[in-house]
């Protein structure tokens, strides 16, 4: 059971590693990525959903006509949402509701597709979450959207699905938000799309949703043991006393060319000196949850290292010596990558100008591509015991010749 954060998609590890796994596991929660540029996270999404819609059936005629763009506001965002969870393609589909809970929950089946809301009615659920979303001015995201997949050797009942989906929007803290959940089978893994209104219905205040990926971590590994599936990876544990620990971070192999340079040029390379200086420092800073790009400069700093930009992603370089070798940041610490930060601290930020007068901003190591890896002195004792050692083993060799006897064999009686 592995979570996949807006900044830990499976093709690209939230602020804790999070270590999801490429393959198949038990039971993953993937929430869509949001935008970089602080505008709508829905955006990415409707237009994902748009893709798949606006894409020719088999009997479908391709004409050379401009094809309309989607409309984006936040009524068509939940209607063509909900028009794709239920895959709803323009026709009408039957409605047939097979239990209605106390509640006001309702599960049904649209076109097949087996649904929950707890809306009046499926049919006017995109609707209602319009009207309440239109209440906040402030909530420019009223959609939260994420899936629950399941592994293909795992065969979770339609009402196991929609109880493990009703408990994690309890604990991302909306419980009573409106909701509509779709069952999909039509691909090898059984998975759930839910999409939940951020806007209260009674309050219209939109919730926060800080850290959400780390708390569908930790509904994931409850949900495994509740249900008997496959417990996976991820970033937090069962511990001693069935208590949730933090699952410890899991470092990547050093780069490759890293590991003969340290062996043939018997010098440090800057992988190896980034790692020993500064990633036990970060594995605290974010683990403190207080984490600052300044505070990520100055740890970087104290050993004499930058972090800066390149392409598209982060490197760590000799701050004395800027145009030298750099090596990629995540592999110094899984967490360092700038699809990750960004998501929990912002966009990334430069170093500060470092003044001189500031003793914070003291240098207390530095690397130093010129030095001998492997300490002279230690070698020389090393060298020397091993001449004394072969000293002795010849006197012992010499003082054993000096007093051996040939035996007498007596050969002659043999014969």
């Amino acid at each position: 059971m592995t979570c996949w954060s807006p900044s830990e998609m499976p093709s690209m590890p939230s602020i804790c590693p999070r270590l999801a796994s490429s393959s198949p596991s038990a039971m993953n929660v993937i929430i869509p990525p949001k935008r970089g540029d602080k505008g709508s996270s829905f955006n990415r999404l409707v237009s994902y959903i748009s893709d798949r819609g606006d894409k020719p059936k088999d009997d479908d005629l391709v004409s050379a006509a401009p094809r309309q763009n989607a409309s984006r506001t936040k009524k068509a965002m939940f209607d063509r949402l909900v028009d794709y969870a239920d895959r709803n393609d323009g026709d009408n589909r039957a409605v047939v509701i097979t239990d209605v809970f106390p509640d006001g929950r309702q599960r049904l089946i649209s076109g097949g597709i087996s649904c929950e809301t707890n809306c009046f009615s499926w049919e006017t659920s995109a609707a209602e979450m319009n009207m309440v979303a239109a209440q906040s001015r402030r909530c420019q995201d009223p959609v939260y959207h994420f899936i629950l997949s399941w592994r293909e050797n795992e065969l979770p009942t339609d009402a196991q699905i929609f109880e493990c989906a009703e408990h994690c929007i309890r604990q991302l803290g909306m419980e009573g938000h409106q909701y509509v959940t779709a069952i999909h089978q039509d691909t090898d893994n059984t998975h759930c799309h839910v999409a939940v209104n951020r806007v209260n219905p009674i309050t219209y205040k939109a919730a926060a949703l800080w850290n959400d990926a780390d708390t569908l971590q930790k509904s994931c590994r409850v949900l495994e043991r509740k249900y008997g599936f496959i417990q996976d990876n991820g970033s937090w544990q069962w511990g001693v006393n069935d208590q949730l620990v933090r699952a410890p971070f899991r470092y990547g192999s050093a780069p490759q060319g890293t590991v003969p340079l340290q062996v043939y040029s018997n010098t440090e390379s800057l992988y190896h000196y980034a790692v020993r200086e500064v990633r036990e420092k970060l594995s605290e800073l974010i683990e403190s949850r207080e984490i600052t790009w300044r505070q990520i400069h100055l740890a970087l700093h104290e050993r004499g290292l930058g972090l800066r930009e390149q392409g598209e992603g982060l490197v760590i370089y000799d701050f004395l010596r800027p145009e030298g070798p750099v090596v990629k940041a995540s592999s110094v610490h899984p967490t360092l990558t700038k699809f990750r930060l960004e998501a929990h601290i912002g966009p990334f930020e430069g170093p500060p100008t470092f003044e001189h007068e500031e003793w914070s901003y003291g240098i207390f190591s530095t690397y130093q591509p010129a030095f001998e890896l492997r300490d002279k002195d230690v070698r020389f004792d090393r060298r020397q015991a091993r001449a004394e050692a072969r000293l002795d083993l010849k006197m012992r060799y010499k003082r054993y010749r000096e007093g051996w006897e040939k035996p007498d064999l007596h050969v002659k009686d043999r014969y």
